[in-house]
C-alpha cells in the first residue's frame, strides 16, 4: 500500500510540475508574438488553443488528484467536485478535438499538391473561430452530466451506475443513461482518434514520398518549417493514441465490470492525464518561435536591468 501510495502521489505531482508551466509557456509565447508582431499563423492559433485545453485539464484534474492522493480530499465538497470534473471533461474533449484538427490542418498545409486543398484550407482559416466555438459548445453539452450527477461520496453502497474519478463520483440515475453517456464519449473519442490516425498516416506517407520521389523532394524542400511542424504533429498524435487509447480501453472495461478496483481507476486516470502534461514538451522542443522567445528572456532581463541601472546613475 505504501509503495502504491508513493507512486500514485509522485505521478500526479509530476503531471502538475510539468504540465502547468509547460502549457503556460506556450500560451505566453504566442501572446507575446501577437502583442509584438500583431501576426500569428493558423497552426499557432490551434496550438495555443491546445495548450489552453491542456492547462485546463491539469488545473482541474492534476491538482485535485495530487491533493486527493496526499490524503486531503476532505477539502472537496459536491460543488467543487462538479465544477472540477465538468471543466476537466471539457478540457479533455477539447484536447482530443484540437489535436485532431491540428493533424488535418497539417495535412492540408504540407501536401505536395496544395491546389486540390486550397478551397478547404481557405474555408478552414476563415471559419476557424466558428469551428472552435462549435467544439466548445458541443463538448460542454456532452459533459453537462458531470454537473448534474457528480458528488463527493456515494449515498448508497448498492448504487451500480457509478463512474469513479477518485476525488468524486458520477452517479447516474439509470443504466440507460449510464451506458448511453459512456457510448457517446467512446464514439466521440473514436471519431477524433480516427481522424488523427488518418491524418498522421497521410503525413507519414508524404514523408515517405519525400525521400523517394525527386519531384516531391524538390517541392517539400521549400516547406522545411511545415515539415518540422508536421513531424511534431505526428508525434503528438502518437502520444495521444498511446495515452487516450489506453484510457478508452480502461473506460470500456469500467462500463462492463463492477466493482472496479481503485488501483485500476488510478491507472486509467493517470494515463488520461499524461498527454496534457507531456505534449507541451513536444511543442516547445519543435517550435522555433517558442525556443527563440525563451532564449531572449534572459537577454531582455539583462537589458532591462542595464537600462534601469543607467537611469538610476543619470539621476
Amino acid at each position: 500500500m505504501g509503495v502504491w501510495f508513493t507512486l500514485n502521489l509522485a505521478g500526479f505531482i509530476s503531471i502538475d510540475i510539468i504540465g502547468i508551466p509547460g502549457n503556460i509557456i506556450i500560451l505566453g509565447a504566442f501572446i507575446h508574438t501577437v502583442v509584438c508582431t500583431r501576426k500569428i499563423s493558423t497552426a499557432e492559433i490551434i496550438l495555443s488553443k491546445l495548450a489552453l485545453s491542456n492547462l485546463l485539464v491539469v488545473l482541474t484534474w492534476g491538482l485535485p488528484l495530487s491533493i486527493q492522493a496526499s490524503g486531503l480530499h476532505q477539502v472537496f465538497d459536491d460543488l467543487t467536485c462538479q465544477i472540477c470534473l465538468f471543466l476537466y471533461c471539457v478540457g479533455r474533449a477539447m484536447s482530443v478535438s484540437i489535436t485532431s484538427l491540428l493533424g488535418c490542418f497539417q495535412c492540408i498545409t504540407i501536401d505536395p499538391f496544395p491546389q486540390r486543398w486550397m478551397t478547404l484550407k481557405q474555408s478552414l482559416i476563415q471559419h476557424l473561430y466558428h469551428i472552435m466555438f462549435g467544439l466548445w459548445c458541443f463538448n460542454c453539452l456532452i459533459s453537462s452530466t458531470r454537473l448534474m450527477y457528480s458528488q463527493v461520496h456515494l449515498n448508497s453502497t448498492n448504487t451500480k451506475y457509478v463512474m469513479s474519478y477518485d476525488f468524486c463520483v458520477v452517479v447516474f440515475p439509470s443504466n440507460l443513461l449510464y451506458l448511453g453517456n459512456g457510448i457517446i464519449y467512446i464514439v466521440r473519442d473514436l471519431f477524433f482518434l480516427s481522424l488523427m490516425t488518418l491524418s498522421s498516416g497521410y503525413l507519414l506517407f508524404i514523408f515517405y514520398q519525400h525521400g523517394k520521389h525527386t519531384r516531391c523532394l524538390h517541392t517539400l524542400q521549400k516547406k522545411h518549417a511545415e515539415i518540422q511542424a508536421a513531424k511534431a504533429v505526428v508525434t503528438l498524435v502518437i502520444m495521444y493514441i498511446v495515452s487516450f487509447g489506453l484510457d478508452n480501453m480502461f473506460w470500456i472495461f469500467t462500463l462492463t465490470t463492477y466493482p472496479i478496483s481503485p488501483r485500476f481507476t488510478d491507472a486509467r486516470i493517470f494515463f488520461d492525464s499524461c498527454y496534457s502534461a507531456i505534449s507541451p514538451i513536444v511543442i516547445i522542443l519543435t517550435n522555433k518561435k517558442i525556443q527563440l522567445g525563451l532564449k531572449f528572456i534572459p537577454q531582455r532581463r539583462e537589458l532591462h536591468r542595464v537600462n534601469t541601472l543607467s537611469r538610476y546613475l543619470e539621476n
